[in-house]
């Protein structure tokens, strides 16, 4: 079987998208989706998108990680299918609304910022201790704060970003038997007023990502509560900048950035 598929980057978190409207693969075949997923011996991505038919919004978007395994949510890879799905969908507008496995989210051209993707989840904020956690796994951090943007988030503030052992201690954090399905984990440090810098160790992918959307919504949201910050911070990734934008009581999140097309191609499964 031959599948086609656009490699699609977003402030450096790369993804094999594909039209999947008419059911050509399986969301669960994670041996194909770890296979594609390999930098040497696939295509090469942190995960796939698969853009399927919803029965009540524009279009429904599955996320898969780069171990194959399906999670409810990607930030950057909403951008990304939404610029794919504005170019394959006949009806072409400049909002549109989809669903995923947990919520339903909005997204639209934006002249400045690229894409922007309202964030409609945010929940389980500061659920667990992560001062008690960072000082067990040796984590020298100013702050700290847990939620969930979509997809569970720890947030690290620490000094000498660039020079932090992001794998090791992110790798810590992720496998720490305090949360049942893992956790991704953000370290950041400010740069300047409504600035910041943030590296991520990303679930699924296992590594450290250039950049991790619902990671940064969730920094951005622990740096807005702890300096008093408002209505947007920009924040420099690996891969490029983001912003988040927001509301006095983050009711209303946005997530903002540029996408890009890479290449097509047609993989034999």
């Amino acid at each position: 079987m031959k599948i086609h598929f656009i490699k699609m980057n977003a402030t450096g978190n790369d993804f094999v998208v594909i039209d999947n409207r008419e059911s050509i693969v399986k969301a669960e075949d994670k041996t194909l989706w770890h296979r594609l997923c390999q930098l040497k011996t696939g295509i090469g991505a942190d995960g796939v998108l698969l853009l399927e038919k919803s029965a009540q919004y524009d279009f429904k978007m599955r996320y898969i990680n780069a171990d194959g395994g399906e999670v409810e949510m990607c930030g950057n890879g909403a951008r990304a299918i939404t610029a794919f799905a504005h170019d394959i969908l006949p009806s072409r507008k400049n909002k549109y609304k989809f669903e995923t496995m947990n919520g339903v989210y909005e997204c639209e051209i934006d002249p400045v910022h690229g894409f922007k993707l309202r964030m409609t989840e945010l929940y389980d904020v500061e659920k667990f201790n992560l001062n008690t956690l960072g000082n067990s796994l040796g984590i020298d951090c100013k702050s700290s704060m847990y939620m969930n943007t979509g997809v569970p988030h720890c947030v690290f503030e620490v000094a000498n970003l660039l020079e932090y052992p992001i794998f090791e201690k992110g790798k810590s954090v992720r496998y720490n038997s305090m949360f049942e399905k893992g956790s991704n984990a953000n370290f950041f440090e400010a740069t300047g007023p409504k600035h910041l810098r943030v590296r991520t160790y990303e679930r699924g992918v296992e590594n450290e990502t250039l950049s991790c959307g619902t990671g940064v919504t969730a920094t951005a949201i622990a740096a807005a509560k702890l300096y008093g910050w408002k209505d947007e911070i920009l924040l420099e990734t690996l891969g490029g900048r983001l912003a988040v934008q927001f509301n006095a009581d983050f009711s209303v999140v946005y997530l903002c950035g540029k996408v890009e097309k890479v290449f097509s191609g047609i993989v034999e499964n």
